[in-house]
């Protein structure tokens, strides 16, 4: 530890990605990602976020369109993005403020 190296920043910089580049396996490029599913996969998403369903009900879904997909063939296929989207759309807030309020409302308008 008494040896004391001196370099420039430049030098540094070289040295580092040099050791870095060595120590990180070596990658092709990025794989982009598909934003296509399966009815499988997309029962694997809704699950991962919070939203588990059944084949029954996404069959059930489609065939009455008030869920987002498209056919290929005789297969259905879905977007990951517009079944995300749909998914936070289908969600009610817990307890809606209008509907709490207006029983209170009315029993004050009785009593005066």
């Amino acid at each position: 530890m008494s040896d004391i190296i001196v370099t420039t920043p430049e030098e540094l910089r070289a040295i580092v990605s040099e050791a870095v580049s060595r120590a990180l396996p070596k990658q092709a490029s990025p794989q982009p990602i598909i934003d296509t599913m399966t009815l499988d996969d997309t029962l694997k998403l809704l699950k991962e976020h919070g939203y588990p369903t059944s084949k029954a009900k996404i069959y059930k879904l489609t065939s009455t369109g008030k869920i987002p997909c498209k056919t290929y063939g005789n297969k259905l296929v879905f977007s990951r993005k517009e079944i995300l989207l749909w998914a936070e759309n289908q969600t009610k807030a817990k307890h809606d403020s209008s509907k709490v309020c207006l029983p209170i409302v009315r029993s004050a308008r009785r009593k005066m």
